[in-house]
């Protein structure tokens, strides 16, 4: 009997940790299954568990394909395709000298303290220096190359960086501060092998700065850019990607905030503008299409006259 029990005990435990890989928590921003692809126009999309950020698969030529993953399905990327996730709407309006930028979803904007984690199976190193888990970027103008890196976690395929030897297999995290600029750091031993799950995390954190781990256990790490604990906000960006230049089965993406009440702060202060913004092209498109029916009901009066 007390064998049978501590059975029952380690499968309630075993499946009460499966299910809780997939559960949305009070820090959680980000989660995204990538165990369904639903119809979305003209294209296809995976839903985020929080129901703020759905992304879309995004062709080149061909989509991510739904694949067998460490839990139920995964999404499977063949170094050329992606899943990219929108969060502001970069629009021009001449003689405007500046971008404008209309929020979609902010909720990916951590500035404080911010958690990456996933579980991959990486199928080779394509020879790139970012073979991407998670990006984050921020876009200036309409031009698809102007783009800068905000925060991500990366495998490596060996290639040098600043002058460092990264070894193949490494694992590198990083984020762009307002007051530090561009850091990033990297295992120092290579870390992910091929065709094998592994978890993989990325943080970083105020007090101590920034840290990778892998399967729970944290690797050791040096800085290729900048300092591993940076000072200063993460600014904010305009669109992330899961998958980007990778040849890679993704499951299970999530973003923590690990400070949301700065969070809702900084959301709160960069929404507000831009809002703004969208309630006056909004109401500037109304008020055109009001003119426009009242002139032709003038000239529809004035014709059966």
């Amino acid at each position: 009997m007390l064998t049978l029990l501590l059975l029952n005990m380690l499968s309630m435990a075993l499946v009460m940790s499966v299910n809780a890989q997939g559960s949305v928590d009070s820090y959680t921003v980000g989660l995204w299954h990538l165990d369904e692809v639903l119809p979305s126009g003209h294209t296809e999309m995976t839903p985020d568990a929080t129901g703020n950020n759905p992304g879309t698969l995004v062709s080149e030529p061909t989509t991510p394909m739904l694949v067998e993953g460490k839990f139920d399905k995964a999404l499977s990327f063949d170094g050329n395709n992606n899943v990219y996730v929108p969060m502001r709407l970069v629009v021009g309006f001449p003689p405007s000298p500046q971008p404008i930028y209309i929020p979609i979803s902010t909720s990916l904007d951590v500035p404080k303290e911010i958690k990456i984690e996933a579980w991959i199976n990486v199928h080779s190193f394509k020879n790139v220096t970012y073979n991407n888990i998670v990006v984050k970027c921020t876009r200036i103008d309409a031009s698809w190359q102007n783009v800068t890196r905000i925060y991500g976690l990366a495998v490596k395929a060996g290639l040098p960086q600043n002058g460092y030897t990264v070894p193949t297999g490494a694992l590198g995290g990083y984020v762009f501060t307002d007051t530090g600029g561009f850091n990033e750091i990297v295992t120092t031993e290579p870390v992910v092998p091929l065709n094998e799950w592994i978890h993989v995390a990325f943080t970083r954190s105020l007090a101590t700065g920034m840290h990778i781990y892998v399967n729970g256990a944290e690797q050791n790490v040096t800085p290729i850019y900048g300092t591993q604990n940076p000072a200063g906000s993460i600014i904010n960006g305009t669109e992330l990607y899961l998958g980007h230049d990778a040849e890679v089965t993704i499951d299970e993406v999530r973003i923590s905030n690990l400070a949301p009440e700065s969070q809702i702060l900084a959301a709160q202060i960069d929404i507000g503008p831009n809002l703004l913004v969208a309630v006056i092209v909004v109401a500037v498109v109304f008020a055109a299409a009001w003119l426009l029916r009242r002139a032709i009901q003038s000239w529809m009066i004035q014709s059966r006259s």
